[in-house]
This record gives C-alpha cells, sequence and structure tokens, in this order.
C-alpha cells in the first residue's frame, strides 16, 4: 500500500514540474515543485482515503439507524463492544502488528470507531513476541501482517500459537494478498480470521467484535464447565449424546483449526477459488458407544489420530479441517484427483488400526469410519459455511446410517 502511494506522490510531483518547465520555470524551481508536491501527495492521499471510507460508513449507519439522535447526527457504528461489555469488565486489548508504520497509526484510529481503543502497536514480529512474552499486559486478540521482512506473519502466527496462554486468542491476519494459498497457510498456522487490506472500517470492524464474541463465548463456556466441576455427580445430569473432548488440542497438527476458524475460512474464499474447493465429512461409527467403552484420553488419542490419518488421507498443505461439537471431522480441500468414499474410508480405517494398537484400547477391528461427501461450497458469503458443513454433516450421517442398515440387514439374512 506504501509503495503505491510513493508511486502516485512520484508522478504527481513529476506532472507537476514538467509543467512548471513548460512555463519557463527554472530547473531547481522545477525541482523544488516536484519534491513539494510529491510530498504533499503522500501525506495527503492516503488521508483522503480513509475520510472518504469514514464519510461513506457514516452514510450507511445514518441509513441502517434510521431516525437520527437530538444532535443531528447518526452514531458513526453500532454501540461499542468496549461499551456494551459491562462496566466490570475491561475493554479488548489488542496487539496489532505489522512493519509499515502508517498502518500502525491507521489501525488504532480504525479499532476505535469501531469501538475498541486499547491497541498496542508493534513493528515486526521479533517485537510482537518480546511482548507477548514479556507478560506486563496479556493481549485479547491478535493482528498480524502476513507479508513483514523477516518474521513473517505465518511464522509469528505459528509460534504465538505454541504459548500456552495464547493458544485460543483469536488472530486476525491482514493482508493484501486475498488468495486460497495464503489463506489456507493462514488457518493452518493458527488463525482465527482473516482481514484484506485496504481497511474498511465496517470490516475490520465485523472482524474484531466476531474477535469479541469468541472470547465471550469461550469465557462462558469455561465458567459453566467449572461449574460443573465442582457439582456433585448426582446433581448433574446425564449425558447422552456424546460430545467433544476438550483436551484435544487443535493447535499442532497440521491442517486441524477450530470450527470457527473453518467457518471464517470458508465465508473468505475468494469467489474464483469457491468451485475449487470440496467439503467432506468423517465420523467414527457408533461414536457414543466408543465413548462408553474407552477413557476421555483413549478417545482424544483417537480423535488425534483419525485427524492426522485424514491429513495424510487429502494433503496436509492443501486442506484445513476442524471438528463439530459431536466430533465429525469437516474438511475442505482443494485437492484434486481425490479417492472414492468407499477407499477413503478403508485407507483411514487402515491407518487408525496401526495406530490405536499402540495404546490398547482393545477391539480394534472394531473401529469403523463414514465419509460423507464429497459437496461443493455453496450458497452466497454470507451463508456459505452454515449451508455447507450442514450439507455436509447429513451427509456424514447418512453414509453411517447406511453402512449401519446394511449391517444389520447382513445379520438378518443369515
Amino acid at each position: 500500500m506504501v509503495v503505491g502511494y510513493i508511486l502516485v506522490g512520484s508522478v504527481a510531483g513529476l506532472i507537476a514540474s514538467f509543467v512548471a518547465l513548460l512555463f519557463g520555470a527554472s530547473f531547481w524551481l522545477a525541482f523544488g515543485l516536484y519534491v513539494l508536491i510529491g510530498s504533499a501527495t503522500l501525506v495527503l492521499l492516503p488521508l483522503t482515503i480513509m475520510l472518504v471510507g469514514h464519510l461513506a460508513n457514516r452514510g450507511k449507519d445514518r441509513a441502517a439507524t434510521g431516525p437520527r439522535d437530538q444532535q443531528g447526527d447518526a452514531p458513526l457504528v453500532n454501540p461499542s463492544s468496549d461499551q456494551t461489555i459491562g462496566e466490570n469488565q475491561a475493554p479488548m486489548r489488542i496487539l496489532a502488528v505489522d512493519d509499515e508504520p502508517f498502518i500502525l497509526e491507521l489501525i488504532p484510529m480504525i479499532s476505535a470507531k469501531a469501538g475498541f481503543s486499547a491497541v498496542t502497536p508493534a513493528a515486526s514480529g521479533e517485537e510482537a513476541l518480546r511482548l507477548l512474552a514479556k507478560g506486563d499486559a496479556i493481549f485479547d486478540c491478535l493482528l498480524i501482517d502476513i507479508s513483514m521482512p523477516g518474521m513473517d506473519g505465518i511464522e509469528l502466527c505459528r509460534r504465538v500459537r505454541q504459548m500456552p496462554q495464547y493458544r485460543h486468542t483469536p488472530i486476525v491476519m491482514l493482508t493484501a494478498m486475498r488468495d486460497m494459498q495464503n489463506m489456507g497457510d493462514a488457518y493452518r498456522a493458527g488463525a482465527t480470521d482473516y482481514a484484506t487490506k485496504p481497511f474498511d472500517i465496517e470490516e475490520l470492524g465485523t472482524r474484531l467484535q466476531l474477535a469479541q464474541e469468541a472470547i465471550h463465548t469461550r469465557t462462558a463456556i469455561n465458567t459453566t464447565r467449572h461449574a460443573n466441576s465442582n457439582a456433585s455427580r448426582r446433581d448433574q445430569i446425564p449425558k447422552t449424546n456424546f460430545e467433544l473432548p476438550q483436551r484435544l488440542q487443535v493447535q499442532g497438527m497440521g491442517s486441524l483449526v477450530d470450527l470457527t476458524a473453518l467457518s471464517n475460512y470458508l465465508t473468505q474464499l475468494p469467489r474464483k477459488d469457491v468451485v475449487d474447493v470440496q467439503m467432506f465429512g468423517i465420523s467414527i461409527d457408533e461414536i457414543e458407544a466408543v465413548h462408553a467403552r474407552y477413557s476421555t484420553e483413549q478417545l482424544v488419542t483417537l480423535l488425534e489420530d483419525l485427524a492426522s490419518a485424514a491429513n495424510e488421507c487429502f494433503g496436509a498443505d492443501r486442506t484445513v479441517m476442524a471438528y463439530t461439537k459431536d466430533a465429525i471431522l469437516l474438511i475442505a480441500t482443494d485437492s484434486a484427483n481425490l479417492p472414492t468414499v468407499s477407499s477413503i474410508e478403508f485407507n483411514i480405517e487402515g491407518r487408525l488400526k496401526s495406530t490405536i494398537s499402540s495404546y490398547d484400547i482393545g477391539e480394534v477391528s472394531a473401529i469403523g469410519v463414514s465419509v460423507g461427501g464429497p459437496a461443493r461450497a455453496q450458497g452466497e458469503k454470507a451463508d456459505r459455511a452454515e449451508i455447507t458443513t450442514g450439507y455436509v454433516i447429513a451427509l456424514t450421517e447418512n453414509r453411517a446410517l447406511d453402512k449401519q442398515g446394511r449391517r444389520v440387514a447382513g445379520l438378518f439374512s443369515r
């Protein structure tokens, strides 16, 4: 972006100096005009772009909020997240990492318009790691530029995820490169969302609001689990449905990401790349019976092995996948020439049989998987993730029911 501003400033300066020479000005006067006009353009152009974006979003918000307030002005954005989180809660603390000084000045202004004023800048990945390791402040959200000299944003994201206190912190990647490969690399490194440059006040505000909602949701879930863990067994309601173990480690497992990150990936995919993505679902057959037979630690190991087997089958560098709360593994891949569903099931079951025997959970031959798909990503951008994942889950469940029905029919035929 800064390079573009410099080019525009240089062209404006050249035009001014050329016109001056045409009117008989001296070389030094023309050179002075080149420097003056070029510098002024370099400063005023980004400010003008920001002002235009500000006015455009103000017009949108006036139209959306209807009647004006008593002073005649509609608010720039919806009530800020900092204002609505409650008096006893601190505002979301954001670490913004970018090597361009102008961007580091711009992000706090845009964030403040969206209601997030607690922004700390870092000019490099190395500086960001020092701030994170120092521990003077724990950040609630990270904004990381992908293209930086030295340590790039992908590597920084990967290192941040290795820090226990930042394993689940929302990370929004910032970049002008909106293509499937860069997006996939970002999500596989641990990103939870993606925002493109040049910044749009409304879009970046939405990404930050989604990050804060994810923080509040995780806090509420952890509070509920803590309360349940302290309750007596007779006071707890017996669970009849399987739930994904919380000890399952999402980070550090190649393509396996959080379900929210997978949804964001599907939503943010460029239109030209959507047609190349295929979706699959994988479930462990009779998961509730497996859950009842094995310990939580053994079940976590089984799910991790399933993700690793799927990684090998679909290609770790072409795939983004996540578990649903009931342990269906959703897979988005742009790998070509994939085998049939039955072949995928056979290959994964073979890999599982060879790995689960190492921790002796018994009845190895009883572990089977059902694969649903392939399905193309479908629906408009806003609904793409919900529609596609819902369809793939249905395909996976139908595949499992079909296999179970054939096994029961085989028993009755004997």
